[in-house]
């Protein structure tokens, strides 16, 4: 299978942008990879022992009893916001296999400093501080992305993600827990995470571990997208591809069962999920009207419903 390269012209893997360099460069590179293999992976963010720390910390609330993790579960769509805490097959991200092989946490903005339905490691500076510092880096990523599309403001996609506006964005903060895997619980087909495209604007995506795989467009068949210490893999959300008029790709990934010898080993990632206000109307950008008009939260909210009340 093919890994990850620094070659940003092929489409068919995913390439290495160097974040600290400028604007423009940045841009150019970005756009290549957003066009073609519809992810990159940013390197010299100065994230990486932040995410670390912060994923070191989560980590034992998975392994605390089941009836005490169901105290913070995720809400039915329609019962309340995106937080709280999704359990071993609830969520299914492609809708041909049974629910995901994994745990996951999801932190919104809005649940700052609420503990009624979540842990008390989301009452802590270094959750939210690291919540700024994602949403920082989102910022410049959609600044570097109206650049790359030639936007006449290259700041206006950036100025639709208000990230702590909580009555209006649903942008949000996911650890992922894979646990280890005892196969005789595995449902035919079931992965650790289905083949699926992201919802919203953009996605980063920091992993300790290898494993992840995207979809080689020009094969058919999906890449392992390597691993880089310090690494955030940054893709696109089907909600942007729609906005740009498919000028740039959201592309499908997923995380394998492991091989044999690594079934004892859990994998954590710390993901930051970009999404516009809920009341911002996607309309192409190019003015093609090649989508139907829909607000931002119309769309999440109709992708949320597919995703966690559907029967597996």
């Amino acid at each position: 299978m093919a890994t990850i390269t620094s070659d940003v012209n092929d489409g068919r893997h995913v390439p290495l942008i160097d974040y600290t360099q400028s604007d423009e460069l940045a841009a150019q590179d970005l756009h290549k990879a957003l066009s073609t293999v519809g992810f990159a992976c940013f390197t010299g963010t100065g994230l990486w022992d932040m995410v670390q720390d912060y994923n070191d910390g989560t980590k034992p609330f998975f392994h605390l009893p089941l009836e005490e993790k169901m105290k913070y579960k995720r809400p039915a769509s329609g019962e309340g916001d995106n937080g709280g805490w999704v359990a071993i097959g609830r969520e299914a991200l492609s809708s041909e296999r049974p629910g995901d092989y994994k745990e996951c946490i999801n932190i919104m903005y809005r649940n700052k400093g609420n503990m009624e339905r979540h842990h008390k490691f989301i009452d802590n500076p270094k959750c939210w501080e690291l919540w700024d510092k994602m949403a920082e880096v989102s910022n410049r990523v959609n600044h570097l992305i109206g650049i790359g599309l030639g936007l006449k403001d290259p700041h206006f996609i950036e100025k639709t993600h208000n990230y702590s506006n909580i009555e209006q964005n649903n942008s949000a903060m996911r650890i992922n827990w894979y646990p280890k895997v005892d196969k005789s619980m595995l449902k035919p087909g079931q992965i650790r995470c289905g083949e699926h495209s992201d919802y919203g604007s953009i996605t980063l995506l920091y992993s300790n571990a290898p494993g992840l795989q995207v979809l080689n467009r020009t094969t058919g068949e999906f890449m392992d997208a390597g691993h880089v210490e310090g690494g955030i893999f940054v893709n696109l959300g089907d909600l942007l591809q729609m906005w740009s008029g498919d000028q740039i790709i959201a592309n499908k990934h997923r995380v394998l069962i492991p091989d044999e010898k690594y079934l004892d080993t859990e994998r954590m990632s710390l993901v930051f999920f970009a999404q516009p206000d809920n009341d911002v109307q996607i309309e192409t950008l190019d003015g093609s009207a090649k989508y139907p008009t829909i607000t931002s939260g119309q769309w999440l909210t109709e992708r949320f419903a597919a995703t966690y009340d559907v029967k597996h």
